[in-house]
């Protein structure tokens, strides 16, 4: 009993083999020898072999650092990431494994702090964090740490941020410059920035970000309903995105869809398609595949020449058939060489038999009626 491990019991007994130990208060937990072997509890032959293993690890690292600085002449050192509270890195962390579209930077880090607004640029850079809407305002550091504007630039040439927020912030005019030059690269298409301190960069940065919107169509609302919501959370911008006319118009299709019309316009590039014969209505809003009357069904096709004789699948004729004008529906759209027959024995057959009101009618048949 005498060899047991146990602590004495209150009463100064000693505790027998197997008894349950004497538990020290929560206050005051048990301390173990940083160098005890995890096995035997004792200093031990592997425990002596894993210290002087951590200690070379150790010099070899700060030998490191010393070169590096000495190869510089002792103006810099080895990098280390900023110290911050554990759980705003677990909140960092967190939101850079999720991936999202949108960051509010108020919900993961205290935006005074130079340390956080440095770790989660640095997190969002190196990870190549999909962030479409960012909101930095009040980021104070941004203006005052030289790294951490040089980090925000970074941001926005490699993320695809399209909106970001810079308000309540005052930048230097060498800043301005350089952050209208990043503009110019990136994809930002809306963006704020203190009016009452922008002056006469607020009409240059303006101009950029409208220029930018030729570059991509993430700001514009789509058959996409994810994208629809980061579109419609980008907010608090010189312009939203949901106040363009473009946007207004597609939620208005997208709701009421189209009424007494004959052609549609693609949300995706724009061209103008023409309806069948006799169908004046669409519910919602139109893309170029979802043509399936006719040849025009790509964006990647022009858009049709309306002036053209060609009629299209549904167009109604009167067509001269044996001396008599007879009606008919183009079932579909008629080759060149097919229309170039068909005009050829319209002529032949008006000389013989045309009379009265046949000029004029000759005149629908060779170009028959156009939509709109």
């Amino acid at each position: 009993r005498r060899f047991s491990r146990s602590p004495p019991q209150a009463g100064g007994e000693i505790a027998p083999v197997g008894a349950t130990p004497h538990r020290k208060p929560a206050s005051m937990p048990p301390q173990k020898a940083a160098s005890a072997c995890p096995r035997c509890k004792f200093f031990c032959r592997d425990t002596l072999l894993e210290d002087e293993q951590d200690l070379r690890a150790r010099d070899e690292e700060e030998q490191a650092r010393r070169e590096l600085s000495l190869a510089h002449g002792g103006w810099v050192c080895d990098f280390a990431p900023p110290r911050v509270p554990p759980s705003v890195a677990k909140r960092v962390q967190e939101f850079v494994q999720m991936r999202p579209a949108v960051l509010h930077s108020d919900e993961l880090i205290d935006k005074k702090d130079a340390r956080q607004v440095e770790l989660l640029l640095t997190e969002l850079i190196a990870h190549n964090t999909p962030v479409q809407v960012v909101f930095l305002q009040g980021a104070v550091p941004l203006q005052t740490k030289p790294w951490l504007f040089a980090a925000l630039c970074d941001l926005l040439r490699k993320c695809p941020v399209w909106s970001i927020n810079l308000g309540e912030l005052r930048f230097s005019e060498e800043q301005c410059v350089r952050l209208g030059a990043t503009l110019a690269a990136s994809g930002v298409t809306h963006m704020f920035y203190e009016c009452t301190v922008a002056g006469r960069w607020k009409d240059e940065f303006r101009g950029i970000i409208r220029r930018n919107r030729e570059k991509h169509s993430l700001w514009r609302l789509s058959a996409d309903c994810r994208q629809n919501v980061v579109v419609l959370s980008a907010i608090k911008n010189w312009f939203c995105p949901a106040s363009h006319a473009c946007n207004k118009r597609w939620v208005q299709r997208n709701r009421d869809g189209y009424t007494g019309v004959d052609r549609l316009q693609c949300e995706s590039c724009g061209a103008w398609r023409r309806l069948p014969r006799g169908v004046t209505a669409w519910r919602r809003e139109f893309y170029c595949h979802y043509n399936t009357w006719d040849k025009y069904n790509s964006c990647s096709l022009p858009e049709e020449d309306w002036k053209r004789e060609e009629p299209a699948t549904g167009d109604r004729l009167r067509l001269l058939v044996d001396g008599r004008w007879r009606r008919a529906t183009v079932r579909r759209m008629p080759t060149e060489a097919q229309w170039a027959g068909h005009k050829q024995r319209l002529q032949q057959e008006g000389e013989a038999g045309a009379a009265g009101g046949g000029a004029r009618e000759e005149e629908e048949a060779a170009a028959p009626r156009r939509l709109g």
